[in-house]
């Protein structure tokens, strides 16, 4: 990608719309990064802690199958998730107006009561 920005005229965002990147940012990255190293600063690296060598057992296999699964990306799984998520969605916007009126209430009480204790306090 920065050898393409570097070698044509195009602007990062028309490059990155033309490629189907959303975040042409990360275009500026990649021609700064290719300019100070290189080709070796696109190389993708692993990242995160490496494995210890007293890892167990049980733990390897694990892994194993994690990588070996598969995901389903079928057309009916896709659309049951966004309708899953649509429903949390909604279940968490209807926990959230609930919360907002409890709270909304617990401070009406808490005016009203503080009022009351103070007409009290002057009528005494």
């Amino acid at each position: 990608m920065a050898a393409l920005y570097l070698s044509s005229k195009v602007s990062y965002q028309e490059l990155a719309f033309s490629q189907g990147i959303t975040n042409s940012t990360l275009i500026t990255k990649w021609v700064n990064d290719f300019r100070v190293a290189g080709s070796d600063a696109l190389r993708s690296r692993k990242k995160g802690r490496k494995k210890t060598l007293n890892t167990p057992a049980k733990k390897k296999e694990e892994i194993k199958v994690g990588k070996t699964s598969t995901v389903d990306t079928s057309a009916e799984h896709v659309k049951e998730l966004e309708e899953e998520l649509l429903k949390l969605r909604i279940e968490n916007a209807y926990l959230k107006e609930g919360r907002r009126l409890r709270l909304e209430e617990e401070a009406l009480l808490k005016k009203q009561r503080e009022s009351s204790t103070a007409s009290e306090e002057h009528s005494n």
